[in-house]
This record gives structure tokens, C-alpha cells and sequence, in this order.
């Protein structure tokens, strides 16, 4: 019973150490692609922590122990600053990023969004900020009031892996939100009726409201092709591109535009 205690605190030691030196941290960004273009659209930040000796240590397990021990403000605020830092220099694109139940609950979050913003001279409109289902339906007071201050600001929501929590239809329809990203699992099982089906309502649904679309985890051409035909907005996956670095962004950006001037 003691190692896996053992375990977790040299992990907390690790991750504030981390934090401390900001040189384990990465920012990694995964295009999004409309459905029906080769050109990426926006952006999304994704957290990376590389471990020295454990290597790169999933999300799903220092995001939780980060917000059980206090610095997932900390570790949000350096995503948003890279992110907004390549926003910066690449106009013309827009940035997701994601906020966990914590962060989005904390009193200062808005000042610290629009502040890093101001600071980067980005407007509002390109950032969107990615939720669970959970949380878009949690009812929390402070949650609510922060997403409606960012919302009035330009800045939209999305709510990510949607189609995994335990929310019904009816509830998400009543969450104001711009956007809905269908989970990879409904992604994977496009060539079943079932799923097809479960997708297409998804997308029904999110039109009705006037919300967007974006399905996760597009792998072969086949399911961008369904995905198109059912009336999807934009797709992101490894069919298109793996998360890259700041610097792959700025080269798949250079090499759209001069394809683009080319007429190829």
C-alpha cells in the first residue's frame, strides 16, 4: 500500500519541479481542418510534460494531480501564453484551448484570459475555449458567470468529447455553447449504422442551435468522407496531421500559402 503513495508524491514532487523550471513543459498544436478544404482553419493547444526519466506522462494523469495540488492555474496560463504568442504571428488562423473544471471555476480566470489576449494584441473572436460535457452542464455559479463574461468578450466555447459524459440530448441543448467536438470513439465507428446514426443526430442537433461541429480522431479518408456527407464542419486527426510544434505550424502554414499562390 505504500508504494503507489510513494509513487504519487515523487510524481507531485516532479510536477511542481517542472513547473518551477519550465523546461519539461511543451505545447504541442493539432491543426483542425475544415471538412471539405486540405487548409488547416485553427488550432488546438494540447499540454505536453516530459518526463526525464519517465517520458512523456499523459494529460489524463498530471492534469487531475495538477488541479488536486494547486497549480493547474499555473500550467493554463503557460499554454494560453504560447498559445496566444503564436497566434501572434500567424494571422488568419483561430486557437483552442483546453480549461479544466478548476481553471474555468476560479474567480480570476476571466481577467487572466482577457489580460494574456491584450497582451498579445489577439482579438477575442480567433480564441475558443474547450470544456468537458460534465462541466458545461455542472450549474456552478462561478463556472456559469466566468463563461458568460468570456462569451460577451468574442471568446467562444466548445464543448470536447462530447457523447461520453452522462448528460442527455435535452440537457446539452440548453447549454449556450458554440461549438460540439464528437468524441473519437463515434469517429472510429462511423462504419457502423448505429454510430453513423448517433453522429448524424449529434450534428442535427448542434446545427438546430446554431452551434458548429468538429469530430476528433479522423484517421482514414473514408471517415472524413462520412463525416463530410452528414454535414460535419471540421475535422482534425492524424489523417491530416499529428499534434506538431509551434515551428511545424508556421511550415504548414508557409506551405499552404504557397500552394495556394500556385493554383495547385
Amino acid at each position: 500500500m505504500d508504494e503507489p503513495l510513494r509513487t504519487r508524491r515523487k510524481l507531485e514532487h516532479d510536477l511542481r519541479e517542472a513547473l518551477d523550471t519550465k523546461t519539461q513543459f511543451e505545447v504541442a498544436y493539432q491543426p483542425v481542418y475544415s471538412a471539405d478544404s486540405d487548409r488547416p482553419c485553427s488550432l488546438e493547444a494540447l499540454s505536453r510534460w516530459n518526463h526525464p526519466t519517465l517520458g512523456f506522462v499523459p494529460p489524463d494523469v498530471f492534469i487531475p494531480l495538477a488541479e488536486e495540488i494547486g497549480i493547474i492555474n499555473a500550467i493554463g496560463t503557460m499554454v494560453l501564453e504560447d498559445a496566444c504568442g503564436l497566434l501572434a504571428q500567424v494571422p488568419g488562423i483561430d486557437m483552442a484551448i483546453n480549461a479544466s473544471a478548476v481553471e474555468i471555476g476560479t474567480s480570476g480566470y476571466p481577467l487572466r484570459v482577457m489580460s494574456t489576449l491584450a497582451k498579445w494584441k489577439i482579438d477575442p473572436k480567433r480564441l475558443e475555449i474547450e470544456i468537458t460535457e460534465s462541466l458545461a452542464i455542472s450549474g456552478e455559479e462561478q463556472t456559469a458567470r466566468n463563461i458568460e463574461v468570456l462569451r460577451a468578450a468574442g471568446i467562444r466555447f466548445a464543448i470536447d468529447d462530447f457523447g461520453t459524459g452522462y448528460s442527455s440530448f435535452s440537457r446539452v441543448q440548453n447549454v449556450t455553447v458554440d461549438r460540439i467536438k464528437i468524441d473519437k470513439s463515434f469517429t472510429d465507428g462511423l462504419h457502423e449504422s448505429r454510430s453513423r446514426a448517433l453522429v448524424e443526430a449529434m450534428i442535427n442537433m448542434a446545427r438546430a442551435h446554431g452551434m458548429k461541429t468538429t469530430a476528433e480522431g479522423v484517421e482514414t479518408i473514408e471517415q472524413r468522407e462520412a463525416l463530410r456527407s452528414l454535414g460535419c464542419d471540421n475535422v482534425q486527426g492524424y489523417l491530416m496531421s499529428r499534434p506538431i510544434s509551434s515551428e511545424g505550424v508556421k511550415r504548414l502554414l508557409a506551405a499552404g500559402e504557397r500552394r495556394s499562390k500556385s493554383g495547385n
